[in-house]
């Protein structure tokens, strides 16, 4: 299980989130709001259905949503990333998804700035 608090380093300073659901089952909430945004992560874990072509997998989902609220001089809006992997239950290696990671941020993250302008 992950800890109470979670803490995602940001660049203008860490976002630090509470626990505030676990009442669904393989399901927890993280929550955090200052003056200016509020930002929520949702962890999710269930499993595909198996068809008779396509076994049953693994399925982990991390969503991480940031509103900004309104200002006088800007309307209110909201960002959003999230990451999915889908695994067999039996498949515990998890250097593929590591390797995106590492990817999406090898470079100063340049490659998520180039994903952002619509480079591919």
């Amino acid at each position: 299980m992950f800890a109470d608090t979670m803490v995602l380093p940001h660049e203008s300073g860490d976002i630090t989130l509470t626990k505030i659901n676990t009442s669904e089952p393989y399901c927890s909430e993280y929550y955090a709001r200052t003056t200016t945004e509020e930002t929520r992560v949702r962890i999710r874990h269930s499993k595909t259905k198996a068809t008779a072509t396509k076994p049953s997998v693994d399925r982990h989902n991390v969503e991480v949503t940031q509103i900004v609220f309104a200002t006088a001089e800007a309307v209110e809006f909201s960002r959003k990333a999230y990451f999915v992997f889908e695994v067999p239950p039996s498949d515990g290696d998890v250097l593929l998804m590591d390797a995106l990671f590492d990817w999406a941020v090898a470079t100063t993250h340049a490659n998520l700035d180039k994903l952002a302008n619509w480079e591919s």
